[in-house]
């Protein structure tokens, strides 16, 4: 009988690894698809001003700058599934003190727990994703392809978007935040599987001396390409903060605004599914993240001529290129750039710019929402563009890579 290797359990099938992060990215990001589209009602639900709105939204996003890379470095020395289900059980706390929360002050409060919890799951999922590509590739297990596994939690998403309209039916007003706390304990069951079956560490080899990447052109490409995906990625904090708000008081029914959200789900799980096909390899990663740059800023730039019902679908049907192609390209380029000793670290710098940049976007639309409406989302299109600039120095600088 062949021994087992490090990480995987005697008698495992060849995709059994695949399976459990299927599972594991389905379920862990559940109470994201209730909690994108009407967190921010909810606020508005407790008396919040616009004002508030964004700075309960934006604040923690400015803490999860410092805090999502010691959770990866973390991560990185304790275990990736622990680090999970840490993040996981603090993010179901948060939701119950939220419950009970009145005015300003503990709202806040509360926000920012989960918003550091559910902000670090990210970045640890892809980790622990990108660790096991790593270890099939170097064994005789099976390959496992990035995008099979993601599309499960655009999947998982997807389908508590088209649920949520009836969600918030059944829990009204303030009673969302009720909802999302049972939602959180799907994200505490998988979590707690990672920490038990699957908790990747890496031990620090003499010499090795923790490096982020093995030279320096590569940090250099690194940080470009962060950049890139963080400028993209915070354009979303428009439709991300008041979206829903607004579609509500143009008349949009709850049905209507979840299939508009599910569709820009339904768009990205499309796109990693042709992702893992097609486009496997780091050598598609600039690439992406052009095509996310691209179709981000026709997308705002469309949406802030504040388009009707059929259009508001047709245009979030374009998340699969602003959010999914973005996704796709930044977690290649950095999963072949980064040490084997920083996967987690390198992916949590990058949640950790885009929390950054995504933070500063949504103070910035609590008050150009109030001041020009729709029209806020120009402001988008254009820090859009700038991510496709950065785009192509990345491009540029990874055709100069040393072999």
């Amino acid at each position: 009988m062949t021994p087992a290797k490090h990480g995987e359990l005697p008698g495992e099938s060849r995709d059994q690894t695949a399976v459990q992060l299927s599972i594991i990215a389905a379920l862990l990001f559940l109470p994201l698809g209730l909690h994108l589209p009407y967190f921010p009602v909810w606020l508005s639900a407790r008396g919040l001003s616009d004002a508030e709105i964004a700075a309960a939204l934006a604040t923690p996003m400015v803490l999860r700058v410092i805090a999502t890379p010691l959770i990866a470095a973390f991560a990185d020395r304790r275990g990736i599934g622990v680090a999970l289900a840490a993040c996981a059980v603090s993010l179901f706390a948060g939701y119950c003190g939220l419950r009970f929360a009145t005015g300003f002050g503990p709202i806040f409060i509360g926000a920012l727990i989960v918003a550091v919890a559910m902000g670090s799951l990210p970045a640890l999922a892809d980790a622990l994703t990108l660790t096991e590509i790593r270890r099939a590739e170097v064994s005789a297990r099976a390959p496992i392809a990035y995008g099979h596994i993601r599309v499960w939690t655009s999947i998982g998403v997807l389908a508590m978007m088209l649920s949520s309209g009836r969600i918030v039916e059944a829990f009204r007003g303030d009673r969302i935040i009720v909802a999302l706390a049972g939602l959180s304990l799907f994200s505490v069951g998988v979590a707690v599987f990672a920490a038990l079956r699957m908790n990747p560490t890496h031990v620090y080899a003499p010499g090795e001396g923790g490096r982020l990447t093995a030279d320096g052109a590569r940090l250099r490409l690194a940080i470009v390409g962060i950049a890139a995906a963080a400028l993209i990625q915070s354009s979303h904090a428009e439709v991300y903060s008041f979206a829903t708000i607004h579609w509500r008081e143009s008349g949009l029914s709850p049905d209507l605004i979840s299939a508009a959200w599910a569709m820009g789900v339904a768009s990205e799980s499309i796109l990693f599914v042709i992702a893992a096909r097609y486009f496997k390899s780091d050598r598609s990663a600039i690439t992406f993240l052009l095509i996310g740059a691209g179709g981000a800023v026709l997308r705002w730039t469309a949406m802030s001529f504040d388009p009707g019902p059929g259009l508001v679908i047709a245009l979030q049907a374009m998340h699969g290129l602003s959010f999914g192609a973005t996704t796709c390209g930044s977690v290649l380029l950095l999963g072949s750039l980064a040490s084997s000793s920083h996967r987690a670290r390198m992916q949590g710098w990058l949640a950790a710019a885009s929390s950054l940049s995504l933070a500063a976007a949504t103070f910035a639309c609590g008050r150009l929402t109030g001041l020009f409406g729709e029209r806020a989302y120009l402001a988008m299109a254009a820090l859009a563009g700038a991510g496709g600039v950065a785009a192509l120095l990345a491009g540029w600088l990874k055709q100069r890579l040393p072999e």
